[in-house]
């Protein structure tokens, strides 16, 4: 079977706000802190933008992919990708991971998520193109992703970290449905940059941002 490579499409994205003003605050690790991370407050502006293209190419293939449950991936490549070792666990019951495990409901949702022939796809929910692929192993108590492929990217280039906290970002608020920090790049030192950067890539789907890694973030009780 002949494998394709797909088209990458850009996401032209134009925002609407719903609050004219925006509050940005670092919270130190403490105890009024819920992560053991130093974490940047963005919820004002990312869970008040609304997200829309004016590309009518993008937005029909916004609606289309909302129809789709990835099988036609298991023929795509990622051009020019590269490919990092990891150790991510999680737990899991045991089932094969088949068919799509988060699909986006809106525009300000940024992933579509499929697992086919133990490859899990990550993919951006306006385009389709395909970001990530995980490489998993399934028992039965957990699955584990012992390798990822994924696009260079600008940032990415420079640290290999951001693929892997992007990868278990995804996997812990979109497929645990979990409140969590994401990592941002060193060189954003903008708030509102930082902020910009979170929504074009998670959406709705990010509240806190941090320079840390986070495969280690401990979530602490309220």
């Amino acid at each position: 079977m002949f494998r394709l490579f797909k088209k990458k499409v850009k996401e032209s994205e134009t925002f609407q706000n719903d609050r004219p003003e925006y509050e940005f605050t670092w919270q130190e690790i403490s105890e009024h802190n819920p992560f053991n991370k130093r974490i940047l407050d963005i919820r004002s502006f990312t869970q008040h933008i609304l997200a829309f293209t004016k590309d009518k190419y993008v937005a029909e293939l916004f609606n289309k992919q909302r129809h789709s449950i990835g099988k036609e991936l298991t023929n795509t490549k990622i051009p020019g990708s590269k490919t990092i070792s990891v150790n991510l666990i999680y737990p899991h019951n045991g089932l094969k991971i088949e068919g799509s495990a988060y699909k986006a409901k809106c525009m300000e949702d940024k992933w579509d998520i499929y697992g086919w022939d133990n490859i899990i796809y990550f993919t951006r929910s306006w385009t389709g193109e395909v970001v990530y692929k995980a490489f998993i192993s399934v028992s039965d108590n957990n699955f584990e992703i012992n390798k990822i492929e994924y696009i260079p990217d600008e940032y990415n280039e420079n640290d290999q970290s951001l693929v892997v906290s992007n990868v278990h970002f995804l996997i812990k608020t979109l497929a645990f449905n979990a409140i969590y920090p994401h990592k941002v790049p060193m060189v954003l030192i903008n708030d509102k940059d930082i902020a910009l950067y979170s929504f074009s890539q998670f959406g709705h789907n990010c509240w806190y941002a941090t320079y840390d890694d986070i495969v280690d973030v401990i979530v602490k009780n309220s």
